[in-house]
């Protein structure tokens, strides 16, 4: 699944919230303020979720600052892998575009159509966090005016 939309905020307003949003997670759950970098991997649990596959492990892969970021979540069943790359069409405005690659390792078949309407969902979402994302950028910038 990939989705692609175009905020009105820089490239490094978008990195730095997605970074301060990433650092706050981080700290929540390891309870240390660690560094975020590549390579860099933490265990989280779930609150979709229970039993098997409630642990996740998180794997950060790629930070490009105000370019890309890239991270895989390993469960017992199932693997997912998510990209932000964030391009500058100008000063204030950005084209980002999220990826999400979902792979099943369960021995339990997922159904095709169970599976789209995931995809949908998580698109709708997306699509919904970035407004707000960049409603919060705007907001802040106007408060520091």
């Amino acid at each position: 699944m990939k989705i692609s939309m175009e905020l009105n905020v820089s490239d490094k307003e978008f990195y730095d919230l997605m970074m301060k949003s990433l650092k706050e997670e981080v700290k929540n759950v390891t309870k240390k303020n660690l560094e975020l970098k590549e390579g860099l991997k933490y265990k989280k649990k779930s609150a979709q979720r229970k039993g098997i596959g409630s642990e996740i492990t998180v794997h950060i892969k790629r930070l490009i600052p105000n370019t890309l970021y890239e991270a895989t979540f390993v469960t017992a069943i199932d693997h997912t892998t998510i990209s932000y790359k964030i391009e500058s069409l100008n000063e204030s405005k950005i084209k980002v575009t999220y990826e999400e690659i979902y792979e099943n390792v369960s021995p339990k078949e997922i159904p095709v159509w169970r599976q789209k309407m995931a995809e949908k969902q998580s698109a709708k979402k997306s699509k919904k966090m970035f407004k707000e994302v960049e409603k919060f950028i705007l907001n802040e910038r106007n408060n520091k005016n």
